[in-house]
This record gives structure tokens, C-alpha cells and sequence, in this order.
């Protein structure tokens, strides 16, 4: 857990002595952001803590600009929005009970208050958000990159084996032979790496790189038999080994004009950082608060 002190000089108007007194306020949040975005009209960016219960939470509108915060075209993608104190909003609050269904439910907790609330009237927000794209073929993505240097950055030529324009950490057809790399026994492990893979046709480059994998020269993305585009339901019944798919059997050497290759999909993992500048909410004034992170995942097509 990640904890926040401030120490903080206060005035209080009505007792003279107690003037430049010091209180200590004390954050203690995980910095685990949640999003409620069931309006139409604002985004609402939330933490919430107990014993006792307490929130942070942002509100800022919801347009085409601040959309980018969220699902950006390019990574690192920073974005500044100023605290004015109505359609961009900070607040700590503590409550007499849980507030969780306060914040995105139609109906609230009729049984929970608020106690205190405590409004910043200005201060800016700063968002950095980053992603890492992952096909979900069980090989991570570091291994997928040509240089090694775990970036998976387009600008740094990443491995594309297949040659299709979609390097091979979010392409989930490695070879382009309607297998998913995920289905072709690449049996990685962090032990072994890829050592292991399985080589139907022993030529050297495993069936997850192998556009033609059991050696009988017809591409494996040709042997569809009934042309759905997933030669792995294509069995050749009057073969030695009926139960054998015929991509994998070097017996079944029948060419099939086939299905149309698969649509690539993946997976953005997104992560935003959240950082409040030169806040005043009355008990505290600081010049920075980490707010937090939030964490989710989007599907992708294509490259």
C-alpha cells in the first residue's frame, strides 16, 4: 500500500494562539482508480477507502479530446485539464458508511452520508497514459520482439515472420495459416523458452512459423477442406490416421481453395496516471498529489 502524507500550515481565524499550528493529514490510499462512466456527459474517476471511508474523486467532461485520455493513438499520450470548479471537479470526502454505490448507481444508499466535502476550487490535472499490446498466444510479448528490448515499439522494426505488417507481439497467426499461434504447441516456458516447440515436419522452423507444417507442400491454410477458415476441423477419413487434422497429416495432400484469412485480433492493456498539481481543498494545499492508476483493456482488429 501506498500512502500519502501531508504536513500542512493552517490558519484559524478564530484563536489567535493557535496561529501556524500543524496538522498532519494523512492519505492513505492504494491509488487503485475505478472509472464510472455511465453518463453521457462526464467521465468520474474514483478511489475509495475504509476505516474510515473516505474518496478522492475527479469529474471532468466527456468529449472527443478527453476520449483520447482513455483509448489514445499514441502511447505516452499526456493530456492537462484545469480545475475550475464546475464541469472539472476534485473532491475528498468522508462518509458515515460505505459510499461505493453513491458514486455510479442509479439508485444510491439512501443509509450512507456524506460528512464532509471538501472541494478544490482550482489546480490542474495531468494524465500520462501508456499500453502494451498482447495477441494472448501465450508467448510474452518481450520474446516476440525482435530487439529484445521489450518496448514492443514499431519504430524499433519488431519481429514480423509472416511478413503480413503486424509484428508478431499482437499477431495472433504468426505464420498466416488460419492457426492461431496459441493452438500450434509452441510450449513456451520461461524455463525453456521456445525450445520446445513442436516441429510436425522436423524442417527446422517450428509449426507456429510454418506455413506448411506437416510437409506435403500444400500450405496449411489450403488444406480447408470445407473452407470455414480453421483447417483444424479438416480430417481426411480414408487416411492411415483419420483423427489426424490434414494440415498435420503428410498423407492427406489434397489442395482446397480454402477460407479467407482470419481477422487479426489483440488485446491494449492501458494504464492512465492520474497527478493533481497546486490543489486547495481548506485542510490541504499541496503542490502535487498522485492520485493514481487506472487499469483496463480494449480488443483490437487488425494491425
Amino acid at each position: 500500500m501506498r500512502k500519502i502524507f501531508y504536513a500542512l500550515f493552517t490558519l484559524f481565524l478564530l484563536t489567535s494562539c493557535n496561529d501556524g499550528d500543524v496538522i498532519e493529514v494523512e492519505l492513505d490510499f492504494e491509488q487503485d482508480l475505478s472509472l464510472c462512466e455511465e453518463s453521457t456527459s462526464s467521465y468520474l474517476v474514483y478511489e475509495i477507502k475504509e476505516q474510515p471511508y473516505e474518496s478522492l474523486s475527479l469529474l471532468f467532461p466527456k468529449n472527443a479530446t478527453t476520449a483520447l485520455i482513455f483509448n489514445p493513438t499514441e502511447n505516452n499520450y499526456t493530456q492537462t485539464l484545469t480545475i475550475n470548479g464546475s464541469t472539472i471537479r476534485f473532491n475528498y470526502r468522508t462518509y458515515n458508511g460505505n459510499p461505493e454505490d453513491l458514486f455510479c448507481s442509479l439508485i444510491p444508499n439512501p443509509n450512507v452520508d456524506i460528512i464532509n466535502d471538501y472541494e478544490s476550487p482550482s489546480g490542474t490535472v495531468t494524465t500520462l497514459t501508456t499500453f502494451t499490446d498482447d495477441d494472448g498466444d501465450g508467448i510474452p510479448s518481450e520474446v516476440e520482439d525482435e530487439n529484445l528490448d521489450g518496448d514492443n515499439n514499431p519504430a524499433t522494426n519488431p519481429t514480423d515472420r509472416d511478413g503480413d505488417g503486424i509484428p508478431d507481439y499482437k499477431d495472433a497467426d504468426d505464420d498466416n495459416d488460419n492457426i492461431p499461434t496459441r493452438f500450434e504447441n509452441h510450449n513456451y516456458s520461461e524455463e525453456n523458452g521456445l525450445s520446445e516447440a513442436q516441429d510436425t515436419d522436423g524442417d527446422g522452423t517450428p509449426d507456429y512459423l510454418d506455413e506448411e507444417d506437416d510437409g506435403d507442400d500444400v500450405l496449411t491454410r489450403y488444406e480447408d477442406e470445407d473452407g470455414d477458415s480453421n483447417p483444424m476441423d479438416d480430417f481426411d477419413l480414408s487416411s492411415e490416421t483419420p483423427d489426424v487434422p490434414r494440415y498435420l497429416d503428410n498423407t492427406a495432400m489434397e489442395t482446397f481453395a480454402g477460407g479467407e484469412l482470419t481477422t487479426n485480433t489483440y488485446t491494449r492493456n492501458f494504464i492512465v496516471r492520474f497527478k493533481l498539481n497546486n490543489l486547495d481543498l481548506r485542510i490541504l494545499s499541496t503542490d502535487v498529489i498522485e492520485l493514481g492508476t487506472y487499469r483496463y483493456s480494449l480488443p483490437r482488429e487488425g494491425e
